[in-house]
């Protein structure tokens, strides 16, 4: 117990740090908008990289042209970066405080509430995060120097905060106004009659930084409003009663969800249906386990509000929580003015929202549990127990991600053996995949690194030259993208030609050209038959009619796709491994072959969750006169739902017996099948 006391608070934080984010980091991968990231920059170039960051965070984008080449497309070392960047937030938002109140628990509490704030569950997508943590560390830094020259009379320091201030103000929109949280911090900071004035002559430098970029932003910025609009200045403009009434109900709404809720979603009871028992027995013991830690350090290495500076006391407290507020307020600056398109809240994508008012929560936190200065043992454990908790929900939503990557892989490792190679020019269309943090958008991007042959190699991405292999495959959830206004809305009709802007380069593609896909694990991956699948009650509505524009013949079988580093190593090669096989050898009518694969399948004692996968076995099996087998597998499909089943098995054998040839056996078969499906 006594090492405890010895370890100083970076060490605390850096182990809280490991706690929360480092398990498995290992298996994690590229996730939502870091994977066309990725591809973009390794495949098209820092260039194309570059033009794509243009409309909303040119500066950003610079940042990101230092950082790739130097860790490559490497999950796991991203994963490292992101823990390295959060912990130094961390790190940094405690050296801020305890500039302030150096005598006082208050920082120490606030930075660990910081380091694991349970609102934002989107750390794991880490090559974004790395970044948005190395914008946030540079604000913070700011802060601590301009405090530390305004306690040193130091105009260098001054001047190193002034240009990472800058950096801030230029690169991200998410801590924007924060920038006026500086006004406070130098306030208190400084004492006497004058306080004031001292404070605000210190920040008149930054307000000119800040007034500075604003106009550049407004009057000089061509892509002020590319992505969001200012809703609540045009509700002002409308009616100001209105206006205020609304953005006053929005705060209220953000901070219910990024206060209370998000500190008590760590407690909320698990649903074991979807975590997993074994997922739901770790991530308690991990939490019990940073309960522990973090009780007996903050009980031997910090003292309790009762005891500390009495000549602070009760002022220490509530100008905390007075700061936290203000930090709160001013961190939702950007959310303000855009409205309810930016509303946090506590699931992917909207929990991104979060980060800019996480300080303010956290500090704001910590303040009500210095109101208990009574009762220190309280005190403690119920600091305890939201740092460890927060901890659990962060294992928790570890095992999404891990999840959800191992999904990801299974998907396109499925789609490499089903669609070795595909027609350049070519749409996918799928359902939706079951994936919490992907997008069809974000997904488009590996696709492209996986069948377009041409790449651009990590010493051509650092500035040698190679053709640029363009945007050959998109890939659309039909129950998206036929929606109004996105670019199917005209109808899953063929011959209608479409473009999708990707930003740094453009899809042209038209429904005539389209292969349709269906995966729900644990069933496989299918191309879906154009014949067959239209019948298929199995699948979404939208699918059902995509397929009719699946085309398997843009399937190719010569230059066989390769899947990127970071894919490997290739997965279990399952009963879905030969299903693809079979799928492919009905294409090219080797039926023998599908015959072959159905057995090497039935071999590994694995029966399909999806009776369609049992299709292309009937059809090679009754191509090679096994009619006993290919009708067995008929009724076994039949028997999972004869309403569902008997339209497609039907269509099926009308199939075959159009394309086999008459003779007594085979029409004996045929007549068997058809009067058990009860075929009209």
């Amino acid at each position: 117990m006594k090492t405890l006391q010895k370890i100083p608070v970076p060490l605390f934080l850096f182990l809280l740090t490991l706690l929360a984010y480092a398990l498995f980091f290992w298996e994690h991968g590229f996730y939502w908008d870091e994977a066309p990231w990725a591809w973009i920059y390794y495949r098209l170039g820092p260039e194309a990289l570059t033009q794509y960051f243009s409309t909303n965070r040119p500066f950003w984008g610079m940042v990101y042209q230092a950082t790739l080449p130097l860790l490559g497309p490497v999950p796991w070392a991203w994963q490292l970066a992101m823990m390295l960047m959060r912990w130094l937030s961390a790190v940094l938002v405690w050296l801020v405080l305890r500039k302030l109140w150096p005598q006082s628990s208050l920082p120490l509490w606030a930075s660990a509430l910081f380091l694991v704030y349970p609102g934002l569950g989107q750390n794991y997508i880490s090559l974004m995060y790395t970044h948005f943590y190395i914008v946030f560390n540079a604000f913070l830094l700011s802060l601590y120097l301009g405090l530390l020259g305004l306690q040193k009379k130091s105009l260098p320091l001054h001047c190193a905060a002034a240009l990472l201030s800058i950096f801030n103000l230029l690169t991200l929109e998410y801590f924007y106004f924060l920038e006026f949280l500086r006004l406070p911090l130098f306030w208190l900071a400084t004492s006497g009659e004058k306080r004031a004035r001292r404070a605000g002559l210190a920040f008149l430098p930054y307000l000119a930084v800040f007034a500075a970029v604003t106009a550049w932003r407004i009057f000089f910025f061509p892509h002020q409003n590319t992505n969001y609009t200012y809703q609540t200045l045009e509700d002002l403009r409308v009616n100001i009663f209105a206006g205020i009434g609304k953005l006053l109900w929005n705060m209220l709404q953000a901070f219910w969800t990024t206060v209370p809720a998000a500190w008590m979603r760590p407690f909320e009871p698990v649903d074991l249906s979807t975590l997993g028992l074994f997922t739901a027995i770790a991530a308690f013991s991990l939490a019990f386990a940073a309960t522990l830690l973090t009780g007996l350090y903050f009980s031997r290495n910090s003292q309790p509000e009762s005891r500390i500076s009495n000549l602070e006391l009760p002022t220490a407290n509530y100008s905390f929580l007075l700061l936290g507020l203000l930090a709160w307020i001013l961190g939702g600056g950007a959310l303000w003015l855009v409205g309810e398109r930016t509303l946090p809240q506590l699931h992917f994508s909207a929990d991104r929202f979060t980060l800019p008012l996480m300080l303010g929560s956290s500090l704001i936190v910590a303040a009500l549990l210095g109101l208990l200065r009574r009762w220190p043992r309280l005190q403690l454990v119920l600091l305890a127990l939201l740092v460890g908790f927060s901890v659990g929900e962060h294992f928790q939503t570890n095992a999404v991600y891990r999840r959800d990557w191992d999904t990801q892989r299974a998907f396109f490792w499925q789609l490499s053996w089903r669609i070795p190679s595909l027609q350049a020019g070519t749409t996918v269309l799928t359902n939706d995949l079951p994936l919490t943090v992907f997008s069809d958008n974000s997904l488009s991007g590996p696709l492209n690194w996986i069948y377009n042959s041409t790449l651009i190699t990590p010493s051509a991405a650092l500035g040698g030259k190679t053709r640029d292999p363009g945007m050959n495959y998109i890939l659309y959830f039909t129950s998206v993208r036929t929606q109004e206004g996105r670019a199917l809305d005209s109808g899953l009709e063929p011959g209608i030609a479409f473009e999708q802007d990707y930003l740094a380069t453009t899809f042209y593609g038209n429904t005539s050209q389209a292969v349709a896909v269906y995966f729900a694990p644990p069933g496989c991956l299918r191309v879906l038959d154009p014949e067959i699948d239209p019948l298929n009650r199995l699948i979404p509505p939208d699918l059902r009619e995509a397929a009719y524009l699946s085309n398997p013949s843009l399937i190719r079988a010569d230059n066989p796709a390769s899947l990127p580093g970071f894919y490997q190593p290739e997965i279990p090669r399952n009963r879905c491994y030969y299903l693809s096989l079979a799928e492919l050898a009905r294409q090219r009518q080797d039926w023998q072959a599908v015959v072959e694969l159905y057995e090497q399948s039935q071999s590994l004692g694995d029966h399909p969750n999806d009776p369609f996968e049992n299709f292309v076995y009937i059809e090679g099996l009754a191509h090679q006169g096994k009619s006993q087998k290919a009708l067995n597998l008929t009724r076994q499909a039949y028997r999972f739902s004869r309403g569902f089943m008997r339209p497609p098995l039907c269509a099926l054998w009308e199939r075959i017996e159009r394309e086999t040839t008459p003779g007594g056996e085979r029409d004996a078969m045929i007549v068997e099948a058809r009067e058990a499906l009860e075929c009209p």
